[in-house]
């Protein structure tokens, strides 16, 4: 049996503002049990951020995620 690229597509899919802050972001990835989020600006993708840039970017550096935007570390 083979596998097909729409078996494993989502039909929904979650963005984050690129002005929202990494705690925004976390939230919504938890919610949705997701690993990476499509940034958007002005409902234009502008870029992804994901689990991995957070914890190089933010965790790793102890950048505060109340403060950091996700369009600083995507």
């Amino acid at each position: 049996m083979s596998l097909k690229v729409e078996d494993a597509m989502v039909d929904e899919v979650v963005t984050v503002d690129a002005d929202a802050t990494v705690r925004q972001a976390v939230d919504l990835m938890n919610k949705h049990e997701i690993g990476c989020l499509i940034v958007v600006r002005g409902g234009k993708a502008v870029g992804i951020v994901t689990e991995r840039d957070m914890l190089n970017r933010v965790l790793a550096r102890s950048r505060d995620p109340e403060r950091t935007k996700v369009s600083e570390i995507m």
